[in-house]
């Protein structure tokens, strides 16, 4: 499907020349106009944000932040990856090697945003005339977008290159891994310096730009990579305690096109495709690599039946936010399919031949799928609508984290009022005296889907509070209902400690670097 995408990209781009070129008797004898390279291009206040937009544009891309950065959370106990990509099964069954090209697709990706950041923190300094407001917006904006570059490297490579603005002055790109630790430093400077110049707030038109909440909240989940719970606290109860990211009066606002931007305080970091380039090409894939395939998506990742019954009874007000199941449909939804011998199941017993728009037994190898990030063009079409923002970071995400860093550093209880805040948001009892098991389980239910889960499951497992053994021990399955019948999607796997904490470092990046770049342990 990718291959499609890339294919429709580039004739188009060709085309485009042709056309441009095909006008010209002597297309190459021609005097250049509007040659930028580096060193020319940033001259004024327009220059500068243009020049950070670009940097937010790398975030859609699909082989990074667009969508395969999700592949990793397939390892969780959460979500069974389907589809026509091996390396996307390997990974979920933890046989991924070092030429897999899900992991080379990603980290140029990834050092391209942080080379455009690179860039934008060296020259706007030196922009004459500009708005000074907008000089320290911008630099923030770009220190935070190399720390979250940064950030979600370490999470899955551990050690890796650290480049910067010295290496771009001098042209010293080819360089060996910095330690986890010096790159977790790099990213703190970087958010902090981000915390210093970013606004609280942004006016309507600047709206989506990262704040000061976004790198708030950042830090705090840097810290709790690092154990640091003093510091977490610190900077995770900024949000807390600012109403500019108090919690979205629903949930499902988060996920809800138009609620979003009503209702989007909670959204510290988001990428919203508000406009595609190229008709049918979307600037992210999330939504497609999500919506079921007969409903105009690719279908790729579906939740297990295990994460659908650990929302309790009550929590009704998620679930059905987070999970398309079977007999679902949503709205604007218009593709119907016929009902076959094979979907004549549950609600559809006796209903053979005919057609509907409700998700069938045949359309999901489990009976889900995860629904935030599927909506629909209410033109009545049945087009994948792509201006549903994807939320990166939200506010719920750090109350909890909040509530973490308090339980394991003062004990149960001592988190009550951050998960009671996010519990009573979902329309549920509070708990009283809650531990690490009902702080567990609210993170589980209140980001599923939101490539949360697997990182969550690493920290616990590093910090001996759980066994990663036993979890990925457990079967994946389907629904319980037919004609599932709790079906095993994915058998049981075996977790490898310490080399299944990392990924390997594509080999192709190794031989490019000519090997500067060394390989991770064990692999």
């Amino acid at each position: 499907m990718k291959n499609k995408n890339r294919i429709l990209l580039y004739t188009t781009i060709f085309l485009i020349v042709s056309i441009i070129t095909g006008c010209n008797k002597n297309p190459l004898d021609q005097k250049p106009t509007g040659v930028y390279t580096t060193g020319n291009f940033w001259r004024n206040q327009d220059d500068v944000v243009a020049g950070v937009t670009g940097i937010y544009n790398v975030l859609t891309t699909e082989d990074w932040v667009g969508h395969n950065l999700y592949i990793f959370d397939d390892q969780s106990d959460d979500i069974s990856v389907e589809g026509d990509h091996p390396d996307f099964k390997a990974i979920e069954r933890f046989n991924i090697d070092a030429t897999h090209q899900v992991l080379y697709t990603l980290w140029p990706f990834a050092y391209e945003q942080i080379g455009r950041a690179n860039n934008a923190i060296i020259y706007i300094p030196k922009v004459a005339v500009i708005d000074e407001d907008i000089r320290k917006r911008s630099l923030g904006e770009a220190y935070f977008l190399r720390a979250y570059a940064y950030f979600e490297l370490n999470k899955l490579w551990g050690e890796i290159p650290l480049i910067l603005e010295n290496n771009v002055l001098s042209g010293t790109y080819n360089i060996p891994k910095s330690s986890v630790d010096s790159v977790r430093k790099q990213i703190e400077s970087d958010l902090l310096k981000a915390v210093d110049l970013l606004p609280e707030t942004y006016a309507a038109a600047d709206k989506g730009r990262v704040s000061k909440g976004a790198a708030w909240g950042l830090l705090c989940k840097l810290y709790m990579f690092e154990n640091n719970f003093a510091k977490a606290i610190e900077y995770g109860s900024k949000v807390v305690s600012d109403a500019n990211y108090a919690l979205a009066p629903n949930y499902a606002d988060n996920f809800t096109v138009g609620d979003q931007q009503n209702n989007s305080s909670e959204l510290l970091f988001a990428i919203w495709n508000k406009d595609q380039q190229i008709p049918n090409v979307p600037s992210s894939a999330i939504g497609q690599y999500f919506t079921p395939r007969a409903w105009q998506g690719w279908g790729f990742h579906h939740p297990t039946q295990n994460f659908a019954a650990a929302f309790e009874p009550a929590d009704t007000f998620r679930k059905r936010a987070t999970l398309i199941a079977v007999g679902d449909s949503l709205p604007y939804q218009t593709n119907v399919n016929t009902i076959s011998a094979a979907d004549a199941y549950q609600m559809f017993t006796g209903m053979e031949g005919q057609s509907t728009g409700r998700l069938l037994p045949s359309m999901s190898t489990t009976g889900y799928f995860v629904k935030k990030y599927t909506a629909f063009l209410p033109n009545g079409n049945g087009g994948i609508d792509f201006n549903l923002k994807q939320p990166i970071l939200r506010s719920a995400d750090v109350y909890l984290l909040v509530a973490e860093a308090k339980i394991r550093l003062s004990g149960a209880g001592s988190g009550d009022a951050e998960i009671n805040a996010v519990r009573t948001r979902a329309k549920l009892a509070p708990l009283s005296n809650a531990g690490m098991s009902q702080l567990m389980h609210e993170r589980r239910v209140e980001l599923g889907g939101e490539n949360t889960r697997w990182q969550d499951l690493l920290r616990w497992d590093k910090a001996g509070l759980i066994n990663l053994d036993t979890i990925v021990a457990k079967p994946k399955a389907a629904s319980p209902l037919q004609p599932y019948n709790g079906t095993i999607t994915i058998p049981a796997r075996t977790f490898v400690r310490p080399k299944h904490y990392y990924m390997p470092i594509p080999q192709q990046i190794i031989d490019e670097s000519k090997g500067v770049i060394t390989q991770n342990s064990n692999y």
